[in-house]
């Protein structure tokens, strides 16, 4: 039988809301480890504070609380993995304390809030021979395992074109002011870093990276209410980004990510080849009461569609490509592509369970999770090249150089 892993997460605090819905670690983490009990023994939180890392111990049943990570890694030295789910311009400080102490990391995105030191804790984990995973949770959405799956096995043929599409409401609602660090660009570093899950996907599912980019980004709603104070909350972080795309050699498409969109439609991936096409749609948001005390509201699971060509049967048949609109359907999800099945599905706190298993797995076996450090390495070269493709108003071509093909 597998040891339980002895896990430590930081970030944890219950902040500005009774059950944490206003904290990822809070939200998601916490709940996600402690459903998967055979796999994980959390025994550590930590945040800036005694009152509020005692606060979340208590509330999780943690036998441990710090307010600091150097403090914790040397009182627990059998710790095996750290969580990094702290704001993103201290994921360096929080990351590079684990890998000093040899301890496996999963840390939210973006990974740092540069590229230099993205390079700087990959090496390290590589020097130290840990594993890692980036909280690109939505990589492990059973429909996009699904459609990853289906295009490695050839069902639409060579990819040739997609659409990838994020509409959503996070940067125009109104927000209590305690939200204000989200909208302040030095926070996350990269002014596309809000496109860093479509990024994933788009590799994961695609199988290859993003080659070239012509990218436009902007602040479109500089100011939303502070629903608390009835002031306002400004922003200098890019809400919308608009990427032209190559992928690899040959395949070409566009992604667009909008956190200006009243009443938005979620996730909406499609993608042609020469035998048929495949889509991603993120389904109906289900009713959610603000007051249930369970601080992990359900955004609605994504759906999967697809069809394939029949081209003996267009030949004996044609058919005016008008009339071939629309021609798909719902594809089932295989049991495979879902690891759990004791939390409610569409929440943060599923895809996080989803993510973590597969971690556990992987360190088990001792190789590499999707998306590992260097996988996200690769994205902030991707948000270098949107960064200068913006500056110059012309294509740029991605650059790897250094990094392992």
């Amino acid at each position: 039988m597998q040891k339980r892993l002895k896990v430590a997460v930081t970030g944890a605090g219950l902040k500005n809301s009774p059950d944490g819905r206003e904290g990822w670690a809070a939200r998601a983490h916490l709940p996600a480890l402690k459903k998967l009990s055979h796999l994980f023994d959390v025994v550590a939180v930590c945040t800036t504070t005694m009152q509020t890392a005692q606060n979340a111990a208590q509330h999780f049943d943690v036998p441990h609380a710090f307010d600091d990570v150097e403090k914790m890694l040397a009182a627990l030295p059998e710790i095996d993995v750290v969580c990094v789910s702290v704001r993103p311009i201290h994921h360096f400080k929080v990351a590079s304390a684990a890998l000093r102490a040899g301890k496996h990391i999963y840390c939210e995105q973006p990974l740092t809030v540069s590229t230099e030191q993205a390079q700087a804790l990959y090496d390290m984990a590589k020097k130290a021979g840990v594993k890692t995973v980036i909280g690109h949770q939505s990589h492990y959405e059973p429909a996009t395992l699904c459609m990853a799956q289906m295009l490695k096995d050839g069902y639409i043929g060579r990819p040739l074109s997609f659409n990838h599409t994020y509409f959503v409401s996070n940067y125009i609602v109104p927000r209590p002011s305690h939200r204000q660090w989200l909208f302040e660009a030095n926070m996350g570093g990269h002014p596309g870093y809000r496109s860093g899950h479509s990024l994933d996907r788009l590799h994961s599912v695609l199988g290859q990276p993003v080659s070239s980019i012509c990218a436009d980004m902007a602040i479109q709603v500089p100011e939303r209410i502070a629903v608390d104070t009835g002031g306002s909350i400004l922003s200098t972080q890019v809400d919308n980004m608009n990427y032209l795309l190559r992928v690899g050699e040959n395949i070409m498409g566009t992604m667009q990510t909008c956190f200006t969109a009243w009443y938005g439609t979620g996730n909406q991936f499609q993608v042609y080849g020469t035998e048929g096409m495949l889509m991603l749609a993120t389904g109906e948001t289900p009713e959610w009461e603000k007051e249930s005390g369970q601080g992990d509201p359900s955004r609605g699971e994504l759906k999967l569609y697809g069809a394939r060509a029949d081209l003996k049967q267009y030949v004996s048949n044609p058919t005016a490509p008008e009339r071939l609109q629309n021609q798909y359907r719902e594809i089932p999800i295989p049991n495979e592509h879902f690891y759990i099945d004791n939390i409610a599905r569409g929440g943060g706190a599923y895809l996080t369970a989803q993510t973590w298993h597969a971690f556990a797995e992987a360190i088990h076996e001792g190789r590499e999770c999707a998306p590992s450090f260097l996988d996200k390495l690769r994205i902030h070269r991707v948000w270098d090249a949107a960064e200068a493709s913006v500056a110059k108003r012309a294509w740029v071509d991605v650059d790897y150089s250094g990094l392992p093909s």
